[in-house]
Formats: C-alpha cells, structure tokens, sequence
C-alpha cells in the first residue's frame, strides 16, 4: 500500500486525488494531507481519510485545525518538511511556488513526485534536477507526452489546447468580457486560476514551458476544441501517435499515482468519436501564447513571466482589470522583464520581488500595448 504525501489537497487536483484514493482503498492510503487554508474542508477530509499530519501553511488556521483533529497539525515550511516523512509518494498540487522546497525534499529522498504544479517546474527545475527526481506530470498534456516519449523520443511533439470560452468570439466583442464568462470553462472543471489561464491560452503557455524543462525540447500546440486528443507525436518510421481520453483529470492523476502500476480506471465512459478538428492557435486570438518561445530563450524568464501574469490574474479576479487589460499589461510589462539566474531558493523570492515591482509600474498606468 502507497502512502502518499498529498500537497493541495483541497483544490481540485486534491479532491480529485482522495476520489481516486477511496476507489483504491487497498492500494493507496493518505499519509499527510496539505493545504494552504481551506479549514474547514481539510478538517472534513482528515476526519473521512485519517491521516497520519495535517499541515496547513497558514499558523492561525493550522491553530482552528488543532482545535477539531485528533491527529497532529502542523504549518508553514516546516510542516511541508514533515509531511514527507514516512510517504511513498507525493502529489505536489499546491498552487503558487510555496511547495518548492518540499519538493526539492521529496526528490533529495527519492520518493516519486506526481507533479499538478507548473510553478514548481518552471521556478525550480534547476534545483530539483541535479537529484535526479522521480517526476509523473499529471497535467493531462504532459501525462500524454510522458507516455509518447516512454518507448522512443519523437521527431515533432504538439500539446493541444481547447481555446477556452472564446475561441469563436468575436475579437471586437472581448473589451465585454465578464468574470463569469472567463470563468466558464466549455470542458474541463479547475481552478480559477487555471481557468483564467485557459481563457487567454496562456495555460498552454506555461505548458509549452513545463515541457521544456520535464522533456528538454518545447512542443507546438494546436487548438483541438472538445478535449479529447491531449498531444500527439511525430516518429521517425513515419508514425503519428495520438492520446486521446475524455476531458476528466482524474486519468493523468491515476498514471500519476500508480508511476509503473497500471489500475483499472474506475470511471471510464465510452469516447466520443464525434469529427475530431485540429486548428491552429491565432495570435491575434490568443496573443499571450508566443511569450513561452521568446521567454525560453531568455534565463529566468518563463518564472518571471509566469509570475507577472498571476499577479495580473489576481487583478482581474479582484475586478481591478478587465480581461482584456489583464493581456494588454502582461503584453507590456513583458518587454521589462529581467533575465535572471535562478540558483537556490532565495533567488526565486528575490525574482518574485522584481516582477512584482515591474506589476506596480505596469498597473500604475493607464498606458496599454494594443
């Protein structure tokens, strides 16, 4: 039986992980659980999963947690650290770059990693490849590529993106664009974030980047609206090789899980083999997403980038941005972006500070990049 270490989990990678882990009782049992706040649901997770700790970053609410739970409740770095000990495995699903060092940890002891979190990648590859970590993606696009490298490497890889809500909009009609409909995802259920993100393709972005560092080459993307293929590859004798399943995350997360086991996915339903169309990403549409190809070409870029927009994110979610100002600063305050080498854990505060202060000149002023 797996113990397993699960790092975020009251986002939706998280919930969808103890769905899969209570289908599984016999092979998987929850060791630690994770989260940044969210109290009262982690409380209602370790009471059904009884786990060994609970760790919730923030100390006033691992105090309320404390309070309800039998088990021991721990908080901020320290308790990411102890949450490692005695697990077979992690799940890294916490947003934002506060898992890092944990993971740096997890892959110092060699327990395999199965990896939700792009920030993790793009901030801190350079410091947990030099352990030679025990890596499964369980971003649905880099689980298909994880297996479409496995047997041989390809000539020519391509991650796929749905489009978002506004594939078809009309380009005039996107100074409208509301919360709600940003937030309206036409196939896949997560974060806001995460569904932001889709909205401008800049998820793909951040994708295209993760590849890089996970594979050592950058795929193409293309736009396959209904989520069904999730990359594809081009080999040598001639071959492509698609992957395809329905939009649902809990398949990466099972390959995840079970690294070299295969289980029986329990929710299968037949795929819908409806016409399949493949369609180029507009950068008109979808101007963000170009900015991964320039940014890997410059040192510590793609974190600086990746940071800035979730800084605009949050602006947009707060409603002190429009969507489509959202793009137009990320746009601007790319060009100012440093280069920046990204050698120890300090360096990546020290960059976050940086593109912050670049954040407050940018939204500072009303002047935009059209």
């Amino acid at each position: 039986m797996k113990k397993v270490a699960l790092f975020g989990s009251t986002g939706s990678i998280g919930k969808m992980t103890l769905e899969l882990i209570d289908s599984f009782k016999e092979d998987f049992h929850i060791h630690s659980l994770v989260a940044h706040r969210s109290t009262d649901l982690i409380i209602e997770q370790a009471l059904k999963f009884r786990p060994s700790l609970v760790v919730l970053f923030e100390e006033n609410e691992a105090k309320k947690a404390r309070e309800v739970l039998s088990v021991p409740v721990f908080f901020g770095k320290e308790g990411l650290l102890r949450a490692l000990e005695g697990a077979d495995v992690m799940v890294q699903a916490m947003a934002s770059t506060i898992g890092i060092e944990a993971t740096i940890e997890a892959a110092k002891k060699k327990i395999p990693i199965a990896i939700a979190n792009k920030e993790t990648i793009i901030a801190a590859y350079s410091l947990i490849k030099p352990f030679d970590p025990i890596l499964r993606p369980i971003d649905s696009e880099h689980s298909s590529l994880f297996k479409l490298y496995q047997n041989q490497r390809p000539l020519q890889a391509t991650i796929t993106g749905s489009g978002g809500p506004f594939l078809h909009r009309s380009l005039k009609d996107f100074s409208t664009v509301t919360l709600k409909e940003a937030l309206s995802h036409p196939n896949w259920s997560m974060g806001v974030h995460n569904t932001v993100n889709s909205s401008t393709m800049f998820n793909k972005a951040l994708e295209v980047m993760e590849a890089f560092y996970l594979f050592g080459e950058a795929p193409s993307a293309m736009i396959e609206p209904t989520s069904r293929i999730h990359a594809f590859a081009d080999y040598e004798d001639g071959m492509t090789q698609f992957l395809a399943y329905q939009p649902d995350m809990r398949v990466p997360i099972l390959h995840a899980l079970g690294f070299d086991k295969v289980y029986p996915y329990p929710f299968k339903k037949p795929l819908d083999f409806r016409p399949i169309e493949f369609l180029p990403v507009d950068a008109k549409r979808f101007p963000l997403f170009p900015l991964a190809y320039d940014a890997l070409q410059k040192e510590g870029a793609p974190l600086s980038l990746l940071f800035l927009n979730e800084f605009l994110v949050e602006d947009f979610l707060k409603g002190r941005l429009s969507w489509l100002d959202m793009q137009h600063k990320l746009l601007q305050g790319y060009a100012s972006l440093p280069q920046f080498s990204i050698d120890s854990i300090e360096a990546i505060e020290e960059l976050k500070k940086i593109t912050k202060s670049i954040h407050t000149c940018i939204t500072s002023t009303s002047y935009t990049v059209y």
